[in-house]
């Protein structure tokens, strides 16, 4: 099959597929340089963040970012909702009857 695996999408490294996880299991795994360089992006905004620090999150579930939504309120100055995600929201809040 192969003799390494390496993933340089950090955008898909979040799902199960059986060409990302599946095979990733299966060889030695490294990531790319470019989901490398994505890492430590991340890694130094989440360590030593510039105030304010705003985020912006969107999706048609909220049930799938729950976790990260709880998280993050906890570490950002500003939160914004996008997608199917936020009529959820506005649906709570009384100022919609309900989500698209």
């Amino acid at each position: 099959m192969a003799d390494v695996y390496v993933n340089d999408a950090f955008s898909c490294a979040h799902r199960a597929h059986a060409s990302t996880y599946a095979v990733a299991q299966q060889l030695p795994s490294f990531s790319g340089p470019v989901m490398a360089a994505e890492l430590d992006a991340l890694s130094a905004a989440l360590e030593k963040p510039q105030r304010p620090v705003a985020a912006v999150v969107g999706g048609a579930k909220v049930s799938t970012k729950l976790a990260v939504l709880e998280n993050l309120i906890e570490k950002v100055d500003i939160l914004f909702l996008g997608g199917g995600m936020a009529n959820t929201f506005l649906v709570a809040k009384g100022e919609i009857w309900a989500p698209l």
